[in-house]
Order: structure tokens, then C-alpha cells, then sequence
């Protein structure tokens, strides 16, 4: 019974994990990975003479920015700051993020990754800016300057940025998750839940002793909660528990936490008990009562064991522990 429902279990959950890692690799395929990790190299002394790629990154390393005096709006405000470098040869225009102090008049030596745009009008506006600036003519400015604007704010943006560091990691923690819970289908006399079992008792057949426990009728049973003559039993998905009850130290029921602004989520309920290891686990219940049946039947068979919730009994179970407990 025990293996079955672990196996079970396993092949349920694996829908999650399926789920992420199919939702993951599409966007993925959505993203222009290689341009992103790959940028072409542009030379900052040699002018752009060819049509840029759509969806290519460009990155450049020029030796010196300055802030043109133009800023780049959106929805009325600002988002970014325009700068250009200059050579006897070659005049580029570059858009950057908006900087938090403000725009610095110069910038040395940073290296930019960015998509090239074609912005005819919008390169005549900042090219009117930099010749009052520089005193210089415009005409003079625009036989210089590249037609196209390096735009760099697309790279930097928070939700690309996001996007390129979190979908590798959901591919990995999915993908590690669908194996894991397919090893566990197969190989369910391994999973955690066992090994912690035979690991405390000792015993390498624990679990032909508990599957001789649970074929008898179990002396308290609610929703996959079992409790025999020597083990509490849980075969909740996801939450399976093989405990002693020699081991456990105390044991009680809770509401649900407190939600949003302090409400308890009506009829969540937990069972916990704290093992004389000092571990804790806890189970949700659906009716509170059906959790103090429970805990007065295990008080019957063993009554060392600290029963339901009060400040007498965790100072008890503190002693016990030789720990504070700090979080009930």
C-alpha cells in the first residue's frame, strides 16, 4: 500500500514541474538567446556601412561618452539619456538608461550592448542639440553621425534582464524536480520519507512493519492520517511521514496562520508534534476536532507523550528538547 501510494503520488504531482518546464522553454524559444549571449562587436573608430540585423545585439567599447543634452521619454518621463562619442572619422549616437543622480556629462571607457535602430528624426533633433553645444554646424554633425542609435535601454530593461536569468534556473529546478519525482515513482522504497524512517528506528525493514500496521484497521484514520499501534502514518501527497510514536515528544493542533491582514483561512487546521530530536512536522486537517480525537487516542497509548497546546507544555517540551521554541 505504502509504495503504491508513494508512486502514485509522484506521477501526480510530476503535472507541475511538466508544467513550468513546457511554459519555460516556450518563452524561451521567444527569446534571441545567442544574439543575447553573442553580441557582434562593433569597432568605435570605424563607421557602421551595413543594414543591422533585426534582433541582433551589438556591443561596443568606446573610450569616451558625452551626454548630449537630450533625454528619451516615456509615458512623460524620462528613461534614459542620449550621449554620442566623437572621432576625426565618426560621430555614434547611443541611448543609455536613466541614471538616478542624473545624466553625467562623460562617460569613460564603459562597454555597451545594445540593438541598433534606424531614428532619422529623432537623429536630427539630438544633432540640433549637440551643434549649439559644440558650436559647431549641424550639417557638419550629420555628415558624422551614423544613422542608426545604439539603443541600449531594450538589454538593460528589468523584465528582459529577468527573463534571461530566471528561465535557465526554472529549466533547471523543473527539469531537476521531473527526475526526481520519476526516480521516486520507480524506486518509491527510496524516497525521503522512508529513508528518515529506517534512519531513526534503525531498522532496514521498517517497512514490512509498517505495512503489517497499516493492513490492520488503524485505531484513528482521517484523510490519509493514520494512527496505528506504534506509528503515525501520513500518506497526504507530498507530505508522507513515517513516525514513531515512542519518539514523539509533543503533539497538538493550530488554525492556519495568520493570512492577509491577520484573517485565519476558515477550517485550515494543523496537527503538529515535535520528535524528541527536536524536529517538527504538521499536517492540515480539515476539522479541528477530528485533530483532538487523534491526540487523545495517542495520549491513551502513550501517556509520556505532551498533549495539545499550552505555555505549560512548551516549556515542558523546551526542557525536553534543551531548545527554545520559538514559532508556536
Amino acid at each position: 500500500m505504502i509504495l503504491k501510494r508513494i508512486r502514485i503520488s509522484q506521477i501526480r504531482i510530476l503535472f507541475y514541474p511538466v508544467f513550468l518546464l513546457a511554459t519555460a522553454l516556450w518563452l524561451s524559444s521567444l527569446l534571441p538567446w545567442k544574439a543575447y549571449l553573442f553580441p557582434q562587436t562593433l569597432n568605435p573608430l570605424t563607421p557602421i556601412n551595413f543594414e543591422p540585423r533585426k534582433n541582433t545585439f551589438y556591443q561596443i567599447t568606446p573610450e569616451r561618452l558625452y551626454y548630449t543634452g537630450c533625454d528619451s521619454l516615456s509615458e512623460g518621463q524620462v528613461n534614459g539619456h542620449y550621449y554620442y562619442s566623437m572621432t576625426p572619422e565618426r560621430c555614434q549616437l547611443y541611448l543609455l538608461p536613466r541614471q538616478k543622480e542624473g545624466a553625467a556629462p562623460i562617460l569613460d571607457h564603459i562597454t555597451l550592448k545594445g540593438i541598433l535602430k534606424e531614428r532619422r528624426e529623432l537623429l536630427y533633433q539630438v544633432t540640433d542639440s549637440m551643434a549649439k553645444e559644440l558650436a559647431w554646424s549641424q550639417r557638419k554633425i550629420l555628415e558624422l553621425t551614423d544613422p542608426y542609435i545604439l539603443d541600449t535601454i531594450s538589454e538593460s530593461c528589468l523584465l528582459n534582464r529577468l527573463l534571461f536569468a530566471l528561465l535557465p534556473a526554472c529549466i533547471l529546478l523543473s527539469g531537476t524536480g521531473i527526475l526526481r519525482l520519476l526516480f521516486y515513482a520507480v524506486f518509491p522504497q527510496l524516497h525521503p520519507a522512508l529513508r528518515r524512517v529506517r534512519r531513526e528506528t534503525k531498522d532496514p525493514y521498517i517497512l514490512i512493519d509498517l505495512e503489517e500496521e497499516l493492513s490492520k484497521k488503524p485505531s484513528g484514520s482521517m484523510r490519509s492520517l493514520y494512527l496505528t499501534e506504534h506509528y503515525l502514518i501520513s500518506l497526504v501527497d507530498g507530505t508522507f511521514l513515517f513516525q514513531p510514536l515512542e519518539t514523539i515528544c509533543w503533539i497538538y493542533t493550530h488554525p492556519e496562520f495568520p493570512g492577509l491582514l491577520g484573517r485565519h483561512y476558515r477550517g485550515r487546521f494543523y496537527v503538529t508534534w515535535w520528535n524528541r530530536s527536536g524536529r517538527h512536522f504538521e499536517i492540515p486537517l480539515s476539522l479541528e476536532s477530528s485533530g483532538e480525537s487523534l491526540i487523545d487516542e495517542i495520549g491513551e497509548q502513550h501517556p509520556e507523550i505532551l498533549l495539545h497546546y499550552s505555555q505549560q507544555n512548551k516549556r515542558a517540551a523546551e526542557k525536553i528538547l534543551k531548545k527554545k521554541i520559538l514559532y508556536v
